[in-house]
């Protein structure tokens, strides 16, 4: 704004206030002189006083502070399923039961590679095959958690579709992948908390009310990298 055009249109401004109020222009005076400087100064003071107090951790309010933050830490935290946001989840099928793998430890899922058999394995090892240029053991999931061989379970029938090769993540363990039926989604699934029956073996967590068993992912992994 122009200095001279406002130092003009403020002084008829000021000047209409004031006749408009007779007692403005020495009200404005006393408010002035009423002011106890010192005071202000003293103030200000103690408030930089208890702000330094603050930043270096003492004061009441930084005292409320590390109370509550030594509540914080002694609560229990929540599991998953009691937050109410589950686990998140691949829910995949076998011949006959419905399993939930957790996510963070699933590589590739692929429709079933090329299979090439091993003479003399275990009977959960179906063979090997390469995924992504890297050649892993190829494991039956049913036959690892319920002893079933693989042609029992139907790999074996002429015209039958061989299902999905989920790779898993085994760090510096040796590469492996589980053989799955169908892949059917995936989604935060909530653990429940009941107890799970000795015959679902060691391989299962827990067993979820529409049947599904949910796996010992660590258990599992120690299992298949050995």
């Amino acid at each position: 704004m122009d200095e001279t055009l406002a130092g003009a249109g403020a002084a008829p401004l000021i000047a209409a206030l004031d006749s408009a109020s007779p007692d403005r222009a020495a009200n404005r005076g006393s408010v002035r002189a009423s002011i106890d400087w010192d005071a202000v100064r003293d103030k200000v003071a103690h408030r930089s006083a208890d702000l330094e107090e603050t930043f270096a951790g003492r004061g009441p309010w930084a005292d409320a502070v590390l109370a509550r933050r030594a509540q914080e830490l002694a609560e229990v935290p929540q599991r998953d399923d009691e937050a109410g946001t589950g686990t998140p989840m691949l829910v995949a099928r076998g011949a006959e039961t419905l399993y939930g793998l957790e996510l963070r430890h699933l590589g590739h899922i692929v429709p079933m590679p090329r299979l090439a058999r091993v003479p003399g394995a275990p009977p959960a090892i179906l063979g090997v095959i390469a995924v992504a240029g890297k050649v892993m053991r190829l494991f039956d999931l049913d036959g690892l958690c319920s002893g079933t061989h693989a042609a029992a379970a139907g790999i074996d029938r002429p015209g039958y579709a061989p299902g999905y090769a989920i790779v898993l993540r085994t760090g510096t363990g040796r590469p492996a992948a589980l053989r799955l039926h169908e892949v059917e989604r995936v989604a935060d699934i909530a653990l429940p908390r009941t107890s799970v029956p000795a015959e679902a073996g060691p391989l299962v967590r827990a067993i979820t009310a529409d049947r599904m068993a949910i796996l010992d992912m660590a258990a599992l992994l120690d299992l298949v990298k050995t």
